[in-house]
């Protein structure tokens, strides 16, 4: 009989990962299940919502090869309320197969495991290694812009490109809505496969990626590759395989403000905790505060039909001419969580203008700036 045993520790592990991709509600019944395939000492796991396609490589005692295709969810229950012992997973004549740990005895219902959709290939060498925390900053720094409208899926996601920048290779992330974008540059960062005009990865397979990431903290690096359809993200055992967006990213260089001359510096930690009180008071659709600036002071305030206004005064910064402007003050507590300095700078041209925000010093070899879209209130 073709079976395996596995440690509980080492399947749950596992499993949970494809939880996220497994399972959603689907027209397709095998998109809700997993493909166990196992062979030598390996049991490889791979779930897919034909977007994003996750398979792990886990370490299993294999008695004679086999493959089943079953209910992720289900498979994932049972599992997590076993006890940490190895269990034995048997493949019947029917693609059931039966889960066997200590004296519990589990009958799992399956399908054709050859109906499972396979992932696209790719070839080891085409890899490019890039470090794990790196990724994550980027993908932080940008993926909270992009936008949420299944109308815009183009904006549905962050564009990775690659340019070069005084004789430095540059791989840059960009995320935009149409209301704000945020972008960073990595120097020295080259990965092979991204086109000219560059490849855009969906929201929901960029925060994949962030949370297979986030497990692990080491340094050990990720590989990742494009092709012209999908990008390919290999960490240790794991590889995602996302389907790239087929659209057209805005022209968001034509978007980044020129003439922004009227610069204020401010502490991060005061803006965020007033933009959080003061925006208490602003309606919940709009979101706007009205931000006036004088002479190294800023009174940000907002009213609300329905329950009265606010206003509160920082200390910023700022030698310019007095001046208004409004914004949707979630926007900007978003963008300054992802800055790292304690000290931002604002740069504004007028009420009409986008706004520029980015940290007062870039450390190293990375920059990032956001920018917001000015409300009229």
């Amino acid at each position: 009989m073709t079976s395996f045993e596995i440690d509980k520790r080492e399947f749950i592990k596992g499993l949970s990962l494809m939880q996220s991709v497994a399972g959603r509600k689907t027209t397709l019944p095998i998109l809700s299940h997993i493909l166990l395939e196992w062979e030598k000492n390996f049991l490889f796991l791979t779930g897919t919502d034909l977007e994003t396609g996750i398979c792990e490589e886990l370490i299993a005692t294999v008695h004679e090869k086999g493959k089943a295709s079953v209910s992720a969810k289900k498979l994932y229950e049972i599992v997590r309320e076993l006890p940490e012992e190895t269990m034995s997973i048997q493949k019947k004549e029917n693609q059931w197969i039966t889960l066997q740990c200590g004296k519990s005895v589990f009958n799992l219902a399956g399908l054709d495991p050859e109906e499972f959709p396979s992932l696209p290939a790719y070839q080891e060498e085409h890899f490019s290694t890039v470090s794990t925390q790196l990724i994550r900053e980027m993908i932080e720094k940008t993926v909270f812009a992009a936008s949420n409208e299944e109308s815009r899926y183009h904006l549905n996601g962050v564009l990775f490109v690659q340019t070069k920048q005084g004789g430095k290779e540059i791989l840059r992330m960009v995320a935009t809505d149409g209301h704000r974008l945020s972008l960073v540059d990595q120097e020295n960062l080259n990965i092979r496969g991204i086109e000219e005009k560059g490849m855009i990865v969906p929201k929901k397979g960029v925060l994949e990626i962030r949370k297979i990431i986030g497990d692990r903290d080491g340094e050990e690096g990720m590989g990742i590759y494009f092709n012209s359809t999908h990008g390919f993200f290999k960490m240790g055992k794991s590889l995602t395989v996302i389907r790239l967006i087929d659209g057209e990213f805005p022209e968001y260089e034509q978007v980044i403000p020129k003439g922004n001359d009227k610069r204020l510096v401010m502490s991060k930690e005061k803006m965020v905790s007033s933009l959080k009180r003061v925006s208490t008071m602003a309606s919940e659709r709009m979101e706007g505060v009205k931000i006036s600036l004088k002479k190294n002071s800023m009174e940000m305030s907002s009213t609300h039909q329905d329950f009265g206004d606010a206003k509160e005064e920082v200390e910023v910064g700022y030698e310019g001419p007095p001046l208004q402007v409004g914004f949707n003050a979630r926007y900007l507590i978003e963008a300054l969580h992802v800055m790292e300095t304690e000290e931002v700078v604002m740069e504004l041209k007028d009420e009409g203008s986008p706004g520029i925000l980015r940290p007062s010093s870039t450390t190293g070899p990375s920059s990032q700036f956001c920018i917001i879209m000015p409300m009229r209130l």
